[in-house]
């Protein structure tokens, strides 16, 4: 049976003031779940990633299995992984700045969205690449006037959801 879940997705260390909101149908490839986190938080996908849930860890497709726990993520939908209400899912990115953005489902709902996936809520830009990880995005955000061109209030909806439905729905 196809379920949907909703989804808060916070940047770790800036829980309060750049997080996400997701409604995804549990057909969704975890692969492709992992690459909307990441660029819904303006990421660029250049990086390796991961996503651990339990004591398992599923990488992406182009990561060589190292861990017994490890399972390549690009063939497996949602729906493998039994979520239930309050489950919690990190997803690592680009492991020279570390990257974390927590996952909780919020709500399981036995039934299908339209789409597989849609953000329903947010804040915050996301993160910045190559700034230096979680010390150098505080400084960025600090300095509004900064080289690199981010602003901590940069982020729309519409921009977001416009970009799912063309490489996710």
């Amino acid at each position: 049976m196809v379920k949907s879940y909703e989804l808060k997705v916070v940047l770790k260390g800036f829980e309060k003031i750049i997080h996400r909101k997701f409604a995804i149908n549990s057909t969704l490839k975890i692969d492709d779940l992992c690459k909307a986190i990441i660029v819904s938080m303006n990421g660029d996908l250049e990086h390796l990633y991961e996503l651990k849930y339990k004591d398992k860890f599923y990488i992406c497709s182009y990561m060589d299995k190292s861990k017994y726990n490890e399972i390549k993520m690009n063939s497996l939908r949602v729906d493998k992984l039994l979520l239930d209400k309050n489950d919690k899912l990190t997803l690592y990115y680009d492991f020279g700045d570390g990257w974390e953005f927590l996952i909780t489902v919020k709500k399981v709902i036995d039934d299908n969205y339209s789409k597989r996936i849609t953000l329903l809520d947010g804040s915050g830009c996301g993160i910045c690449e190559d700034c230096g990880g979680v010390w150098g995005l505080e400084d960025l955000i600090e300095n509004e006037d900064n080289d690199w061109g981010y602003h901590i209030d940069d982020f729309n909806i519409n921009e977001i959801n416009a970009m799912l439905d063309k490489y996710y729905n």
